[in-house]
């Protein structure tokens, strides 16, 4: 008698896994939007409007981003500012904290391509709270601001758009 056997082979799918830096992620995403910025706010409320300028700058040795806005004329009602500096700390996820003397303590989220600033109790506007929102991406900025009352009545809004020069 003969005997006949099927040899059985099982394969398996290779699994690797790819640790993802999520400190240079947060590098090369801010490396994309660095550069200067100019253009307007306008507060539609009032009518008041200026000159914005915005510098972007990343160090990716030391993984931070810093900003310089420059508001121009009278924001707040109270004529123009100095620059506002600030720098996050991108080896650390979002949102950013900190504080300005122009919007005292603020807070920053991007999320898919969309900006929220949150100043939420200024003192030059008697402790009312800015939330500033829109995309953002290499080709400018498309921002639309709420000032509110604590007691959560709306008192101003308006917009800022910023383009990179050229």
């Amino acid at each position: 008698a003969t005997s006949t056997s099927a040899a059985t082979t099982t394969t398996g799918a290779v699994t690797t896994t790819t640790a993802v830096d999520e400190t240079a992620v947060r590098v090369a995403a801010a490396s994309e939007l660095a550069g200067p910025y100019s253009g307007e706010w306008t507060n539609t409320t009032f009518g008041s409007s200026g000159d914005v300028d915005l510098s972007l700058t990343v160090d990716a040795a030391t993984a931070t981003a810093e900003f310089t806005l420059d508001l121009g004329g009278s924001v707040f009602g109270g004529g123009d500012p100095d620059p506002v500096v600030a720098q996050s700390d991108l080896s650390s996820d979002g949102p950013y904290a900190g504080t300005t003397d122009l919007f005292d303590d603020y807070t920053v989220d991007i999320d898919g391509g969309v900006l929220t600033f949150t100043a939420p109790d200024i003192s030059a506007l008697t402790g009312m709270m800015m939330v500033v929102t829109g995309p953002i991406d290499p080709t400018g900025f498309e921002l639309e601001y709420t000032i509110t009352h604590p007691a959560g009545t709306v008192f101003a809004v308006g917009t800022m758009t910023l383009a990179p020069p050229g």
